[in-house]
């Protein structure tokens, strides 16, 4: 019963190694581009043309990937009666029922993208670049025909990525990032480098922006090639058969056979539209940049989310990911005896729900504790940090110390997102679209009211984002408590139980102050003052630390359970 989480959170620590590598990796790598290439450059490739990329990938590819997590319902219902199915694929080298079925749907997001793709580069070649008081970068164009080939590239590699989280390898996920986000950051190093010699000079560097586009290929055509020798290893069929679609029979009606069946198909389309609202929520400040920043601006902007984003990339993210996987295996495991909706989804088991609860109170302290730190550290520290990497302006200081606070909304969001979009029924999840639709709405008026009524730039849409996010989870927190309570398996997970220890608030406060005393009485423009302030914000963390793991106990032991794949069975209520 627990060997669905155990896989899911013992995979969860190779995701969290990978980000790990790519925040050190791109960390590394921004700080050398940023020198060789300007902020303009960094601001129009992190904005424009990453927004351009991510809307291609995500929209193409991220209704379908959800779906596919709900396959397994119907391998479960109908795997013993295509028994006789598998084995004749198995003798001719083709894949069994359920992971044709995976590969099909995974083939959709290709077609889709190529779609996608072609018209959003007309849009960008008729109507950008978006900033006439702006002259184009060097090579625009040609960046642009790059990026969108190597979007494209990407999407070749669902079929097998489906394949490889539906076995749940987290190794050989993180094994083929890795490689790809290390052929990525050399590559764009390498063509800054080729560009500065050819020119004569750093100023002067007619690839700047070519670098970008010639790097994102990379990742595309390395990570294909990746998950290519990989699963060529793992799979039981050649791997060219992930690229061929077959029909797959029904149940235990043969004659009746599907692509991917209608169920999933409904899914789909239904996650399709969640797609889109989450891809404006989480994409909207960018399309604001996008639409109406500077070149210097998004730099600014495309700096702040880069590094601020750190602790989300690391942490928050491969939890998200891990709980999701978890959540829909769980809610799909005992499709028989669970009760299921009109679409034929079914709910959990009861105790599989005591677990699925326990995880989310677990996760939901973990992300309280992270975000406590963060706000009391990283506000009082975002201007040391940043003086220490030659950023002293002080509206990119305002607005790091605001993406301090907002960390802390964007981790119990992930999560609690994760699991309502696992359980719901469908006709639960179109009644979350629709309040979506309502969030987004609020979020974009006040958003606008920052950057326009009250003046304050970056930090207004990081302010506008916490609206965002408080209003999600709202909404989230409150369908979930509802959900358990129909389930019949108790009230759900508790907020009291998920908020730290006071003896950890006082020891956070105090440590605030002291922090705030070292800062107003030293002359931080001395490189050795900075260097004693961080010394001891250190020495004050590690007691935070200790404080945590004295009045945390029953938590520690829970989560380093949940680290190791081996979840703590709730006790009984």
């Amino acid at each position: 019963m627990v060997s669905t989480a155990d896989s899911a959170f013992s995979g969860a620590q190779y995701l969290m190694g990978l980000q790990v590598f790519v925040r050190l990796a791109t960390f590394s790598m921004n700080a050398v581009v940023i020198s060789l290439a300007g902020g303009e450059a960094f601001g129009v490739a992190s904005v424009r043309f990453e927004l351009l990329l991510s809307t291609i990938l995500f929209l193409s590819r991220e209704g379908m990937r959800n779906a596919l997590l709900r396959i397994d319902a119907d391998r479960s219902a109908g795997g013993r009666a295509q028994s006789s199915v598998d084995r004749s694929n198995a003798q001719r080298q083709r894949p069994p029922a359920h992971e044709q079925r995976i590969i099909n749907a995974a083939l959709i997001p290709i077609g889709a993208g190529i779609a996608m793709a072609s018209a959003l580069y007309l849009y960008y070649v008729a109507y950008g670049p978006h900033n006439s008081t702006s002259a184009d970068p060097p090579h625009y164009y040609m960046s642009l025909t790059l990026y969108i080939l190597a979007a494209w590239i990407e999407l070749c590699v669902e079929p097998l990525f489906a394949l490889s989280r539906s076995r749940m390898l987290f190794k050989l996920q993180a094994k083929c990032e890795g490689i790809a986000v290390s052929g990525r950051c050399i590559s764009v190093v390498l063509v800054l480098l080729v560009g500065r010699s050819l020119s004569g000079g750093i100023g002067g560097n007619p690839f700047k922006l070519v670098a970008f586009a010639v790097g994102q290929m990379a990742y595309a055509v390395l990570i294909l090639i990746s998950y290519l020798w990989s699963m060529s290893s793992e799979l039981e069929y050649s791997v060219w058969s992930c690229y061929l679609p077959h029909k797959v029979a029904l149940g235990s009606e043969e004659k009746q056979a599907s692509y991917i069946g209608p169920a999933v198909k409904g899914l789909a389309v239904t996650l399709v539209g969640q797609s889109l609202l989450k891809h404006l929520l989480t994409q909207g400040d960018n399309m604001v940049m996008a639409r109406f920043a500077t070149p210097a601006e998004m730099g600014t902007f495309a700096f702040i989310t880069n590094y601020g984003s750190i602790p989300a990339r690391i942490v928050f993210l491969p939890l998200e990911e891990a709980s999701r996987a978890m959540f829909s295996k769980m809610a799909n495991r005992d499709s028989r005896s669970a009760r299921a909706d009109d679409a034929g989804f079914v709910s959990m088991s009861a105790d599989d729900a005591r677990i699925a609860c326990h995880v989310l109170a677990t996760l939901g302290k973990l992300h309280l504790l992270i975000g406590t730190v963060l706000v009391v550290f990283g506000t009082l520290l975002s201007p040391t940090l940043l003086s220490l990497i030659g950023q002293r302006d002080l509206t990119m200081q305002h607005t790091l110390a605001a993406y301090c606070i907002y960390l802390p909304f964007m981790g119990m969001n992930g999560f609690l997102e994760a699991f309502a979009h696992c359980v719901a029924t469908k006709r639960q999840l179109l009644r979350i679209s629709a309040w979506m639709s309502c969030f987004t709405a609020v979020y974009a008026l006040f958003a606008i009211q920052m950057l326009h009524g009250f003046k304050l730039g970056s930090t207004g849409m990081v302010i506008a984002n916490m609206l965002n996010m408080a209003l999600r989870i709202s909404y989230c927190w409150r369908f979930t408590l509802q959900w358990f309570q129909q389930l019949g398996v108790g009230r759900g997970p508790q907020l009291s139980a998920m908020l730290p220890h006071p003896a950890i608030l006082y020891t956070c406060l105090l440590s605030g102050a002291v922090i705030l005393a070292a800062l107003t009485l030293t002359n931080q423009q001395e490189l050795l003052n900075r260097a004693a302030t961080l010394a001891v914000s250190a020495a004050l963390g590690i007691v935070v630390l200790r404080e945590i793991w004295r009045k945390e106990q029953p938590f520690v032991q829970s989560a380093l359970a949940l680290r190791s794949g081996q979840p703590q069975r709730p006790r009984s209520e």
